[in-house]
């Protein structure tokens, strides 16, 4: 099955994690989550995970579209995924907006693998592409409007500290991400430079499509400040403020939960979750808990 056909422009939608683990319709966390008086406790007990971790792995190794998922061959995914490249990206983007550049399109699409999970900086992508900051910034709209891309915009609100107030973005398939970085297989993928980036781009994509697919009106961000405390994630809605940290490790040390606290407590934040690949969800403290990613 081709990404697409002459004279049909169609966007290709990622499976989520819920439905490659056909658990779409179990109780979950984020579920839990929209209760408003649910106490952290309540978030995380008798929780079941949703799949054994290395499927959760394989799924991020090779992303949710649906013709390479259902299809797991490599020479398959590789090709299927050159075809999207070619059909979609390069060819149906630009009916979409036929007065791009296409080769510098061309050369923003290729270059998003390696801003995928960084804080952006237009005027740093404009100045490598040869283009005008506002044609940069139309780029990235184009990306995000066409479901590739996903711009998170920084949390200014609230601010006692200085905080960089760029956004940050994500490749919204793990798999297309890493056939742009060149990454050949799992492995190879557990050394890469990108890795902890890539996680947690599939992590936020994940968040942000079960809370949609719950019906959950929200907004997210992401915080840092300028002396490097971070938070990957943070989600407002009618459950409250949720901040999120992501980490690919099974364990998480204290001193690495120091920027999640703070923000929680300075920013009266009704919880903090560790998103990571522990066995079982663990709760820290009064309102910080963490979670695998399987449980998600």
């Amino acid at each position: 099955m081709h990404p697409s056909t002459p004279g049909i422009i169609k966007l290709v939608v990622s499976f989520s994690w819920t439905e490659v683990s056909e658990t779409t319709k179990r109780d979950s966390f984020l579920q839990r989550l929209l209760v408003r008086q649910a106490q952290p406790a309540e978030l995380i007990e008798n929780l079941k995970p949703r799949g054994e971790l290395s499927l959760a792995h394989d799924y991020w190794f090779r992303g949710g579209f649906p013709e390479p998922w259902l299809n797991p061959g490599d020479r398959f995914r590789a090709n299927w995924i050159e075809q999207y490249l070619q059909t979609y990206l390069y060819r149906d983007v630009k009916r979409l907006f036929p007065g791009q550049d296409d080769a510098r399109f061309r050369r923003f699409l290729e270059m998003l693998g390696g801003l995928s999970g960084r804080i952006l900086n237009y005027a740093d992508v404009a100045r490598a592409l040869g283009v005008s900051q506002p044609t940069a910034r139309d780029y990235f709209a184009i990306a995000h409007g066409t479901f590739v891309w996903r711009t998170v915009p920084a949390c200014t609100r609230d601010a006692v500290k200085r905080v960089v107030k760029h956004p940050r973005g994500y490749l919204r398939d793990s798999g297309l991400l890493h056939a742009l970085l060149r990454v050949p297989d799992a492995d190879a993928l557990m050394s890469h430079p990108q890795m902890g980036a890539s996680w947690e781009g599939m992590v936020v994509e994940e968040v942000l499509r079960q809370l949609a697919a719950l019906g959950a009106a929200h907004d997210y961000s992401y915080y840092r400040t300028g002396a490097g405390a971070e938070v990957d994630l943070i989600v407002e809605g009618s459950f409250g403020r949720v901040a999120i940290e992501i980490k690919h490790g099974s364990s998480v040390d204290s001193r690495q939960l120091r920027p999640l606290r703070d923000f929680v407590t300075g920013h009266q934040a009704r919880l903090g979750v560790v998103v990571n690949n522990d066995t079982v969800p663990r709760q820290y403290d009064d309102n910080l808990i963490g979670l695998p990613f399987t449980h998600l």
